[in-house]
Formats: C-alpha cells, structure tokens, sequence
C-alpha cells in the first residue's frame, strides 16, 4: 500500500509555513538584483505579475513566512525572469558590481569587483606583451641590417681590391682606390664590432673564442720553426706569418658571429616574433570582448577560461603562421609581412583553423576519390 501522506500534505496544506533554505534565501536576493537591473536598463519590459511575486518573496523572507505554494510560484516566476533577462545572468553581474561591506573599517573586502580585476590583468600584461615585443622587434632589425651592412661591405670591398690588384680602371687612379679601400674597411670594423655587441645581448656578455683547430696550430707552429731554423734573415717572413695567423684568427671570429648572426635572426623570425605578435593579437582581442561584455553586463568568471585558452591559441596561431610564411626578400619591411599575418590570425584564429579544416578535407577528399578510382579500376584490370 502506497502512503500518500506527503502528496496529501502538498494539496491539503498548503499554507504550512517552512524554514526558507539557504538556496532559496539566495535565489531571492538574485531575484532582486536581476529585477533591479531589467529596470535601469529599459531594454526589457518587466511582467507585472512576475515581479509582484518576486518582490513579495522578498518581504515574506524578512518575516519569515514561508509555504510551499508560494516556493513554488516564486521558482516558477524565477525562472521565467531569467529566461527574460538572458545572456545576462546573476553570476555575470556579480561579477560586474562592486562588492560593498558593511563595515567601512573592513580592509579585508576588495572595492573591485571581478570585471575590474579582469581589465587590470589584461590591460597589464597586454602593455607588457607590447614592450616585449617592440624590444625584440627592434633588436632584430638592428640585427638584420648590420648583417646585410655587413655583406655589402663585404662585396663592395672585394670590388676594390680586385681594382687594386689590377692597376686601377680609367677613371679611378691608385690613391682613389686605396683610400676607398680605406673608408670600406673601417666601415667593416665599425659594423662588425656593433654585431659583436648585438651578439653579446642573447650571448649574456659572452664572447667567441679565437682558438684556432689544432691542424691549423700545428701548421702555424711548423712553418715558424722552419723559418726560425733557416737563419736571421727571415725576420719579415715570421712577421708576416704572425700577420697571417692573426688574420686567421679574426676572420674565423668574424664568421662565427655571422653564421650565429644568421640562426638567431632566422629563429627570431620564424618562432618568437610570430608568436609574438600572435599572443599580442589574442590580447587585443580579449580586451575588446571583455569591454563589450562588460558594457551588455554578461561578463562572468567563467569567460576567464575562455580568455585564458585564447591566449594559449592565439600565440599558437601565430607561430603556425611563422612557419609556413617565410619570405625571401632581403628586404626587411619585406620580411615583416608574416608577422602582420601573424597578429591578425592570433585576433581571430577561427579563421586559421576554418583554413586548416578546409585544407584537411580537400585532402581528405582527393584520397577518397583516389580510393574510390582504384577500386573500379582494379575488377576491369582482372
């Protein structure tokens, strides 16, 4: 035999007062400020019945005068409100307005409300971001012309000297040619030691060491004990093979600093500066959905998440773009391109993934047929 004894109760009694739980006593209090809220923003036309029943719940839980009936008709009517005020919500402006304590001397409450704590962290590190990439941004272009300078000094020098060699052309005499040889190379002295400095950044203040190989040594080694041995009149032979061992021993730090030169202006350009850009990218792109959700009152601690991932993915994106974008040109604005792509697919890296979706199903697509044209080609072929 079933007992009805707690449906009878329901219909029976219905005005048997209860003791409001903790849930409801918050519902209610939601209820208020979401009722305050429809009415300051004059978007939505508040139902006179359903805020008769709200508001009533407010002055019932003062008195604490409580029945199922009247539960029951406020989480109805609750309901009904929140489905009218959506996308916004209790826990969105919560997050919005500004927790007051009712103790003026209690330090303990923050005057900022979560909305506030968000658009400080953003902004923060959205202006560090931004330093950390001009800084990085300047210094490989600072790099990149000393290195392209430097080869140009390279070539230029080269011509000179094979000018030289050959007693001078028809419009330029010998002492033209030496001091042009001359300009050149102090040109390549200065170039080369602001590289050694530029070198010196990512190097922590080390430097290149100028030990030659042991082959070399050796070879530098037999040659002055030859010369040594042969008599006193070779005294500008071993001169010269100091001059030749010292020479050696520049121009073996000189290329060093180049081919390091070349790695780290090639992983600037492909890695740090696109990802880069591309977080750079998210971040502005969090900071104007955040204005805007906080402006239609719907931000919410849950959107952190969101933001958080969009960050993570848009640095992702941008180094992506680094990989598949590379120019050739020596030209450096040239060379900046991919990062312009770089910030726009970390801004909106739905679209980098709309175009991978779209590449892996042409693919897809091509294999399927390829299967497909193989299969009725091979019964035939029997």
């Amino acid at each position: 035999m079933i007992n009805n004894s707690s449906s009878d109760s329901f219909t029976d009694s219905p005005k048997e007062s209860l003791t409001i739980s903790k849930d409801i006593e918050r519902a209610i209090l939601d209820s208020q400020q979401l009722i305050s809220h429809l009415s300051k923003s004059g978007t939505v036309e508040l139902n006179p019945e359903i805020t008769q029943v709200l508001i009533s719940a407010k002055f019932k839980l003062e008195k604490k005068d409580w029945t199922i009936y009247e539960e029951n008709e406020f989480l109805l009517s609750f309901d009904k409100l929140t489905s009218q005020a959506y996308p916004v919500t209790i826990d969105s402006l919560n997050a919005i307005v500004v927790p007051t304590s009712p103790n003026k001397n209690d330090k303990k409450v923050s005057s900022k409300s979560q909305a506030d704590k968000a658009v400080a962290w953003y902004r923060r590190y959205t202006m560090i971001t931004l330093l950390v990439l001009l800084i990085t941004q300047v210094y490989w272009l600072v790099g990149h012309d000393l290195r392209s300078n430097l080869q140009g000094l390279f070539d230029q020098r080269e011509i000179t000297l094979d000018a030289i060699a050959v007693g001078g052309s028809l419009d330029m005499d010998q002492p033209l040619l030496a001091k042009q040889l001359s300009l050149q190379n102090q040109k390549l002295d200065a170039n080369y030691k602001l590289l050694m400095l530029w070198n010196q950044v990512w190097l922590m203040g080390g430097v290149f060491s100028d030990s030659m190989p042991k082959y070399f040594q050796a070879k530098y080694e037999q040659q002055r004990r030859v010369l040594e041995r042969s008599g006193d009149g070779n005294t500008q032979q071993l001169e010269q093979l100091d001059l030749d061992r010292n020479l050696h021993q520049v121009r073996m730090v000189l290329f060093e600093y180049i081919l390091a030169t070349d790695y780290i202006l090639k992983a600037f350009q492909e890695y740090f500066l696109p990802l880069l850009y591309g977080l750079f990218g998210a971040f502005i792109y969090v900071l104007r959905n955040l204005m805007i959700e906080i402006k239609q009152r719907t931000y919410s601690y849950d959107c952190e998440v969101k933001y958080r991932l969009r960050l993570t993915l848009g640095a992702l994106g941008g180094m992506i773009i680094g990989w598949f974008f590379q120019p050739d040109e020596a030209d450096a604005i040239a060379s900046l391109s991919p990062m312009a792509l770089a910030f726009l697919m970390g801004y909106n890296i739905e679209l980098l993934f709309s175009i991978m979706d779209r590449v892996i199903d042409n693919i897809r697509q091509a294999v399927d047929k390829s299967a497909t044209k193989n299969d009725n080609v091979a019964p035939g072929a029997k």
